[in-house]
């Protein structure tokens, strides 16, 4: 690595300058250096500042606008990135790169990307074909493939601010996505806001461009914010299935915005010419003169995952070290393009109706067809679910011609993603599991299997679904159906003599509203009632954080009765087992119900399982004392019919 390569990693703006700091390597030395800067905005009219010449987004239209300092008080017709952060404007102009490396010039720095020939021969060869038919796409999908496979410096955290401890992976992982979002380092490395992840990327494209980074209104297009329909849900059929095949539309949102090229200036565009092209089940058109920004831009994100790094994963020349890193990447480019599409719904400064609207409804629009394609052919599909197909036992010819018929009308892409030997849809949308063919249970949306269900529910399921592996035909289902109710009735006959832990009855649910704010209220939610208990005992639980609790007996704290303890605080006995009870036999309805079977009620106590239970259990059975029968008496009973979910 050459002494004169400079690794941009931060940029900040005080008092007129920007500061940018930069890693040289090998020495690891930090290198500041501080210019002049005068924050600015673009308006109209031109008379307010110096002129230039921009495009703007919406219309494709050149406009010369004046390039008004920030700190200037004038009156506007119009302005544009009055909001921008100074330093990254500063960057935008400049066209550095964050996690990049530069080289000192006259004019200051500039980027220095290297790239092999060897890697630059292995990209045209994948990659050639889009520079003819997508120009812009490919601008887009060269720069970031140069970007990322840059070589990373070490970074000397603590010299440059960075106090929290960071493993190589997770240094790794910041450096590259402060290339791929053209962001800062530290900001990087702690950042969860996809939205802004794509912002910085988005913007920094439209200032290459020399367009105009639209504002919140523009994006509006005349239309107040309000809900989109979303995307389309068959109702399942309930029942058990056998060879079940799940059909999955690759990247579905990135690939819809990428082929229909949904894109800010191209969803009802101003060509009158372009209004044919309608977007299914909307009055909605897409522009077919234009290639979008944000479309190319999805699309380059899209394809280096899809095409590059997907396959590097999977290489075997590939040393362990190389491994990781792709797949690193990759997780990044999955973290955007997961994103990229709701980010349009809702966030300020992305958010645009007309074009999430659209993307929705061709989202809507190939399942759909998909679905119709399907009967025609012959097959049954039974449940469809946003990008996903469940087909009940076809065969593999009616698979492929499927997959193919997908591929070549819809230009999307349909792959088979599992077969489940035996698949239980429950009748809820989003509510379903498979037994995989090594006979492990594969949970979809179940109540049980969520992450706030105790640790003991989600046990006794995985038990009682034990006996469904292997099974793949009626008749061998008609032999497991027993062992399920037995292997349940058994669970429950020892959760009643108290064959438990406290720690397995523990839920965990995150607080999203302020704690503080709900202390007044009259009757307080179960997550919140185990907050007060601690905050009281002076152990501080913060918005945003997790709260572990057992449902106990209901019992009075303060002027409020409540039927939850913090987990570290209850006994065993405390335990309101019967609620737990009702529950699990809630929970197993969706379970139990496809496969036609009733949850075991409670079973006459003989003497020899009486004298076998656990004596510590016995006192959780014991009969309550007058002062709990009246206690209880006193308790809301719309306690008991708290939503656990």
């Amino acid at each position: 690595m050459s002494k004169e390569k400079y690794w941009l990693v931060d940029a900040t703006y005080g008092e007129g300058t920007v500061e940018t700091t930069f890693i040289q390597s090998p020495e690891e030395e930090i290198t500041i250096i501080r210019e002049p800067f005068t924050p600015y905005y673009y308006a109209l009219p031109t008379d307010l500042g110096e002129t230039v010449v921009r495009q703007e987004l919406l219309s494709g239209q050149k406009l010369e606008v004046a390039k008004v300092p920030l700190s200037k008080q004038v009156k506007v017709d119009r302005a544009w990135e009055q909001d921008l952060n100074p330093a990254l404007s500063y960057i935008y102009d400049k066209q550095l790169r964050f996690g990049g490396p530069h080289k000192p010039s006259e004019s200051g720095f500039q980027s220095a990307l290297k790239v092999s020939p060897s890697e630059a021969h292995a990209f045209k060869e994948e990659f050639g074909e889009v520079e003819q038919q997508d120009p812009l796409k490919y601008r887009f999908l060269r720069q970031l493939f140069e970007q990322v496979i840059q070589p990373v410096p070490s970074i000397p955290c603590r010299e440059l601010g960075i106090q929290d401890e960071f493993d190589e992976g997770k240094l790794f992982r910041g450096m590259m996505l402060a290339r791929l979002a053209n962001m800062p380092l530290k900001h990087a490395l702690t950042s969860h806001n996809v939205s802004e992840w794509i912002k910085s990327r988005l913007h920094t494209s439209y200032r290459q461009l020399s367009v105009l980074i639209p504002n919140h209104t523009d994006l509006l297009k005349g239309h107040k914010p309000h809900r989109v329909e979303g995307a389309l849900t068959v109702t399942p059929v309930p029942g058990a299935f056998f060879n079940m095949h799940v059909l999955d539309f690759e990247s579905l949102y990135p690939s819809l915005i990428d082929h229909y090229n949904l894109s800010y200036e191209t969803v009802d565009c101003e060509h009158p010419s372009c209004q044919e092209s309608k977007v299914p089940g909307t009055s909605h058109y897409v522009c077919t003169q234009r290639r979008g920004i944000y479309s190319a831009l999805i699309g380059a994100l899209k394809d280096l995952r899809i095409r590059w790094f997907k396959p590097q994963i999977r290489k075997s020349n590939l040393s362990e070290e190389e491994r990781v890193r792709a797949r690193i990447i990759s997780n990044l480019l999955k973290f955007l393009l997961v994103s990229c599409g709701g980010v349009t719904i809702r966030i300020r400064g992305l958010a645009c109706p007309p074009f999430a609207e659209s993307m929705m409804a061709y989202g809507r629009w190939a399942l759909r067809t998909s679905w119709t394609w399907a009967e025609e052919k012959g097959m049954r599909p039974v449940y469809g679910d946003t990008d996903s197909l469940f087909l009940d036992n076809p065969t593999p010819e009616q698979v492929e011609w499927l997959i193919a018929k997908a591929k070549t009308e819809l230009k999307l892409t349909l792959a088979l993603d599992v077969v489940y030997p035996l698949c239980v849809l429950s009748g809820a949308k989003k509510a379903y599991f498979g037994i995989l063919p090594d006979g492990t249970p594969d949970i979809k949306g179940l109540t049980i299997g969520k992450s706030s269900s105790p640790p003991l529910f989600r046990d006794i399921f995985a038990e009682t679904v034990a006996p469904l592996a292997g099974v793949d035909s009626p008749e061998k289902l008609a032999k497991a159906r027993p062992k399920v109710t037995e292997v349940l009735r058994r669970r429950i006959a020892q959760l009643r003599r108290g064959r438990f832990t406290v720690p397995d009855m523990e839920q965990r649910i995150r607080i999203w509203k302020d704690p503080s704010q709900r202390e007044t209220e009259g009757v307080l939610a179960q997550p919140y009632q185990a907050w007060q208990q601690l905050a009281d005992a002076g152990i501080t639980v913060k918005r945003r954080e997790e709260v572990a609790f057992v449902k106990v007996k209901p019992f009075r704290y303060g002027k409020r009765t409540f039927t939850v303890k913090p987990t570290h605080m209850a006994s065993k006995r405390e335990i309101d087992i019967p609620d737990y009870i009702r529950r699990l036999e809630l929970a197993f309805q969706q379970v139990l119900e496809p496969l036609e079977l009733a949850f075991p009620r409670e079973p006459s106590a003989g003497l020899d399982e009486f004298l076998s239970s656990d004596p510590q259990s016995q006192e959780s059975e014991r009969e309550p004392s007058s002062e709990e029968k009246s206690q209880s008496r006193r308790s809301d009973p719309q306690q008991r019919l708290v939503d656990y979910s």
